[in-house]
């Protein structure tokens, strides 16, 4: 899925414009993908100073969740400034005061903390100990390179090994002789890890891309810089990094050919909000994380306790799933209006997109039959609100359909930050699905617009008044409804029409329209009852006839005074409370 570019701040479109709307390109290093990131609970993310800094992490993670909206993973960044892979250290590292942390001091800590499904690392900036460049050294960095694998892959972890960042001389500094670039020992080291792909390994390469941009433009202003100190990347510099990671998991190469940074973010709708709410997630959980494996680097800030820290970040995670959208959808056009389908509990839900949604994302939940008579929803669509349809036919309300609305009433208000109070909209049977749902849940109903609207299963399908009833329909209320007989089920006192004071009680409005001459669903056995009892509830119900009519057409020749009464109601619904 890649367009819900009106619901405002989720548009994958937003994020997925920028890359083309392609997924499955060609990834930076000829083997296969290793397992795809939805099958990974845990990333972890280790390197040294930069990746700390971690801006190229939080691209990456936004992007992830934005083209995966279904993960529900993690992604951990625990890169420690000064260190190496390679445990070396110069003479008077950090002016005597401590030696370059070695990542196999913590590693073993790291790992069985963290338990990751796919680490990602990148070394190598410290590892030449900004020196020339010696056998030894690169021998050291090797041996490290293979020890970090050895102890992944025994971990039970994947491993992507990535080329260092750039360095550059004429901002950095380095104890080389005059003439001598430590780059070019980058340049070794990256060219070995590259190597190792004939190996097997997973290795995404970004020097090369940050050498020759870097070439480039500096071609064009002698001036121009990557990283202020030769070392640590600007936002641009750790845009070219996290370039190579998104191309590697799915956005198109092209990508490769822009030079910008978060601008493909930042510049759409709530696509600012969405970045910033992975940005602080990720450093509340790199420093904890930092803290809570035990590093041995002074100078660092303490994190919060691990606990302390993850209920702060499960709410950030809430904030960041409601501006997110389902990935597995089926995409199609519905009345002029983009519809989405996605599985909720097994079952197909479906989302009608509004073209300029109104804040707050209210939306009016469809009982029964989305393509019957839309006239209604479609000038609620036309204002701003969204319209959805579970589909769980032949069920006519009963505890099992419920228990289903339940689910997708928490997917879309939990997850995706949907209003806490639809608007119901009942055509026909639905009003067993509606009516049934609010009465289990009048805290979280808006209003109900009821048109034609069964309130009383004996009246329809029973046909046991003036209506016509469905023998079939009336086998499926025995078998959903669990009666063991007929008798059984013109006992029940559980419909709409026997059980309105939950409704009544928490001052849901009620609009009926039927037609006075319905013989299938006739509106005395069902909208004047329920009229009748509500108004002695103390409850508010306003009714439309339609002299001379019969069960269809459903609905009103101009909507308006439906859309009207769903809208006012929907804008001055409070937050949902308990039942």
């Amino acid at each position: 899925m890649k367009s819900l570019r009106p619901l405002t701040g989720l548009s994958l479109l937003c994020v997925l414009a920028a890359f083309g709307g392609a997924k499955g390109t060609t990834p930076s290093s000829p083997q296969a993908l290793p397992a795809g990131v939805t099958a990974a609970e845990r990333i972890l993310v280790l390197g040294d100073s930069i990746t700390y800094g971690g801006l190229y992490v939080e691209y990456f993670e936004t992007f992830l969740r934005r083209a995966h909206p279904e993960w529900r993973g993690e992604l951990l960044n625990l890169g420690l400034p000064s260190e190496t892979v390679s445990g070396l250290s110069e003479d008077g590292h950090a002016g005597g005061q401590f030696p370059r942390p070695d990542l196999h001091e913590r590693l073993d800590r790291v790992f069985a903390q963290t338990k990751p499904n796919l680490v990602i690392a990148c070394y190598g900036m410290n590892d030449g100990i900004y020196l020339p460049f010696e056998e030894d050294r690169f021998r050291r960095f090797q041996e490290g390179i293979r020890r970090l694998r050895d102890k992944a892959q025994a971990a039970g972890a994947a491993i992507i090994h990535l080329t260092p960042p750039t360095f550059d001389p004429k901002f950095g500094r380095a104890n080389l002789p005059a003439g001598e670039d430590y780059n070019t020992v980058l340049d070794r080291y990256s060219d070995w890890l590259l190597a190792q792909r004939r190996r097997g390994w997973t290795v995404i390469d970004l020097h090369g891309p940050m050498n020759r941009h870097l070439a480039e433009r500096r071609a064009q202003d002698p001036d121009y810089r990557l990283a202020g100190d030769g070392v640590h990347p600007n936002e641009t510099g750790h845009w070219l990094m996290a370039v190579p990671l998104m191309i590697h998991f799915g956005a198109p190469a092209t990508l490769a050919d822009t030079d910008t940074d978060a601008s493909w973010l930042r510049g759409q709708p709530d696509g600012a909000e969405f970045f910033r709410l992975v940005q602080e997630r990720q450093r509340l959980l790199k420093d904890a994380w930092l803290t809570a494996t035990r590093h041995q680097r002074p100078g660092m800030r303490s994190g919060l306790p691990l606990e302390q820290a993850g209920v702060r970040a499960a709410e950030l995670d809430r904030q960041i799933r409601a501006l997110n959208w389902p990935m597995e959808t089926t995409r199609r056009t519905w009345n002029g209006f983009e519809r989405q389908d996605f599985s909720v509990a097994g079952r197909t839900l479906s989302v009608i997109v509004p073209r300029q949604p109104l804040p707050g994302r209210l939306w009016a939940w469809k009982g029964e039959f989305l393509d019957a008579f839309p006239k209604a929803e479609i000038a609620l669509l036309e204002r701003g609100v969204f319209i959805v349809y579970l589909s769980v036919p032949d069920l006519l309300g009963c505890p099992s359909a419920v228990a289903l609305w339940n689910r997708a009433y928490e997917t879309l208000t939990g997850e995706y930050g949907f209003a806490a109070r639809p608007a119901l909209i009942a055509l026909s049977r639905a009003g067993l699905y509606c009516y049934n749902w609010a009465i289990a849940n009048p805290n979280h109903v808006g209003c109900i617009y009821a048109d034609a609207a069964v309130c009383d299963f004996k009246s329809w399908p029973g046909g046991r008044g003036k209506g016509k009833g469905s023998e079939r329909d009336w086998r499926l209320v025995l078998e959903h409804y669990g009666f063991s007989s007929d008798a059984e089920a013109l006992a029940y006192r559980g419909n709409p029409v026997d059980n309105l004071e939950p409704l009544a009680r928490a001052g849901v409005p009620l609009l009926h329209v039927y037609g006075e001459a319905d013989d299938v669903v006739p509106w005395e056995e069902n909208t004047g009852l329920v009229a009748e009892r509500y108004r002695a509830l103390g409850g508010s119900i306003a009714l439309i006839s339609k002299p001379g009519v019969g069960h269809h057409p459903h609905g009103l020749d101009d909507p308006t005074p439906i859309a009207d009464f769903i809208l006012r109601h929907l804008q001055a619904a409070p937050a949902a409370t308990a039942p």
